[in-house]
């Protein structure tokens, strides 16, 4: 996490290969979020509904969590915002006709926001609610598309 510096050429520090998926179904790692004291970084996976989390000093996976609860089958997480004492992550939820991007992993059911409580340090979470949002267009197509989010103190 410290070694990125906005002077650092193209490519520094290199990449590093920390996990492998061998599983067969559409993986689309896309919303990373960090949990207090940079202590777990997460992965959240739209095409495969999960999280992936790592231990931020060693590069470990420790968890996958599984973000289908009752309020989204799926939720299709797209990008994540922490709360100011990350104890808390918000995930923009896409909808079933997302307005940017072409459709793949991006097509979710449940268009909104999700609320998801950190647990176990860092480690992992519990999905405690839904903001729903909508956008129906003229013909009543569900438009909604919540492609970026920002969390700030009030």
């Amino acid at each position: 996490m410290g070694s990125y510096s906005a002077a650092n050429p193209p490519n520094v520090p290199a990449r590093q290969m920390r996990y492998e998926d061998q599983e067969t179904h559409d993986r689309d790692a896309h919303g990373p979020a960090v949990t207090a004291h940079e202590r777990y970084t997460w992965i959240f996976d739209r095409g495969a509904n999960v999280a992936e989390v790592f231990d931020s000093a060693s590069g470990e996976r420790v968890n996958t969590v599984d973000l289908v609860s009752p309020f989204s089958a799926d939720p299709t997480v797209d990008l994540i915002g922490e709360s100011p004492d990350r104890k808390f992550f918000f995930g923009t939820l896409r909808g079933p006709t997302p307005l940017s991007g072409d459709p793949h992993s991006s097509t979710g059911s449940t268009p909104g926001l999700l609320v998801m409580k950190l647990k176990a340090g860092g480690r992992d979470m519990q999905v405690r609610g839904l903001v729903p949002i909508t956008n129906r267009d003229a013909a009543g197509v569900e438009r909604a598309d919540a492609h970026g989010i920002r969390v700030r103190l009030r």
